[in-house]
Order: structure tokens, then C-alpha cells, then sequence
């Protein structure tokens, strides 16, 4: 097996968090074709986008969560979701959240403002509103820190906030991180916890990489 896209990003570090936390490590390969808009990618991925995984019988399956899901399904070690149910749901949410709400929210400001690929004022404020909202509703329910055997929730949050300090010189997020006491502690926490330190530098260094090839 191995998965199509790029370190820098978050969707793909939440699967590779995942592998990791379940004692595995999978190889990241660039999109088929080069590039996730060429015609080779298109044709695994219905909706154009990164990771895929490319599994051992030749078939592909996409989209972040599922993947996530199907890692800890297959792949021997820990379980990722914790065996109570209510708790399983907390993981859920806490996900749903940083993904559905932030990660929702960072995708127009990397648009708009990291990549320079438009101009809409109107658009980058219903962003950052959206990213605040997610910021106050994740504050109230995060942990302490990544549990020593990240869980779903670890695997969304950790790569989410990486991308929001990554990007703050061009957008201006991690300020309003940091504005979420409990949002910044965990962040702190998750540099001294080995995977999702690992996950967070491979972002910087995959994102540095693309900000370099960008300015060539």
C-alpha cells in the first residue's frame, strides 16, 4: 500500500498519523500524472483530491476519514477509537469539528491569501468566522494533550493546527489559536508527543518545499 499526495498536507498527515499510531509506516507518493489535476489522479479520485490509498490489489480508496477508518480496521496494533461508546462519540466530534469547521475554514485562506489565487474580502471573512466558531466550540472539548496512542481526534486536530501555525505569516490564524487557551496548550503538547511531532515537521518541510518551488 501506499498513499497519493503530499506531506504538506494536513488530510494526508492525518492518515500517516494514523498508520503511525497503529505501529505502521506507508509510503507518500506525488499524484499519478504529477499533479492532482491530471487525468491519471482524476480517474482514482472522484472528487480530485488528496490522499488516496493504493492498495495491494490494485483498487484505491479515497477521502481522508475513510482511510483513517479503514487503517484501523486492517492494520494490526491499537485500536485508535477508544472501546466506550460515548467516548468513541467525543472522538467523532472532536474531528467532525477541527475538519468540518476549521479545516473548512483554512481552505479559502489558503486560497486567498497563501496561494494568491484570488480576491475575495468577503469570502476570507466568512473563513476566519468559521475558524473562530470551530476554535470556540474545540476549546471547550479538547484534551489535555495527543494521547499516547493518537486517536482519530489526535489525527484531525494535530495536522489542522500544524497548517494554522504554518500559514499564519500570510494569513494571520495561529493568533487566534492562541487566543484558545486549551487550544494552545494542546498544540504545546503535541511537540513533545513523537508522532504528532513528526507530523508537524513534516508539514513545515513539505510546505516550505511548495512556498520554494512556487517562488522559483
Amino acid at each position: 500500500m501506499h498513499i497519493y499526495g503530499s506531506t504538506a498536507s494536513p488530510f494526508v498527515q492525518r492518515v500517516l498519523m494514523a498508520a503511525r499510531a497503529k505501529g505502521h509506516e506507508i509510503a507518500v507518493k506525488p499524484p499519478l500524472g504529477g499533479q492532482m489535476q491530471s487525468p491519471e489522479f482524476q480517474a482514482i479520485s472522484p472528487m480530485g483530491r488528496v490522499p488516496v490509498l493504493a492498495l495491494d490489489d490494485g483498487g484505491h480508496l479515497c477521502e481522508s476519514a475513510a482511510i483513517v477508518g479503514y487503517f484501523d480496521d486492517t492494520l494490526d496494533g491499537p485500536a485508535l477509537l477508544p472501546t466506550d461508546p460515548l467516548a468513541r462519540a467525543r472522538t467523532r466530534e472532536l474531528v467532525s469539528l477541527a475538519i468540518g469547521e476549521v479545516g473548512v475554514g483554512l481552505r479559502p485562506l489558503m486560497v486567498h491569501l497563501v496561494f494568491r489565487m484570488g480576491d475575495a474580502p468577503d469570502v476570507v471573512a466568512a473563513a476566519r468566522a468559521t475558524i473562530e466558531k470551530g476554535l470556540d466550540a474545540i476549546e471547550k472539548l479538547i484534551p489535555d494533550a495527543p494521547a499516547t496512542t493518537p486517536t482519530p481526534a489526535d489525527c484531525a486536530l494535530v495536522p489542522i493546527l500544524a497548517l494554522a501555525r504554518i500559514i499564519d505569516p500570510m494569513a494571520g490564524t495561529w493568533e487566534r489559536v492562541k487566543a484558545h487557551p486549551r487550544v494552545a496548550h494542546y498544540f504545546e503538547r503535541a511537540l513533545e508527543h513523537p508522532i504528532a511531532r513528526r507530523t508537524i515537521d513534516e508539514m513545515e518541510a513539505g510546505f516550505a518545499a511548495i512556498m520554494a518551488r512556487n517562488a522559483g
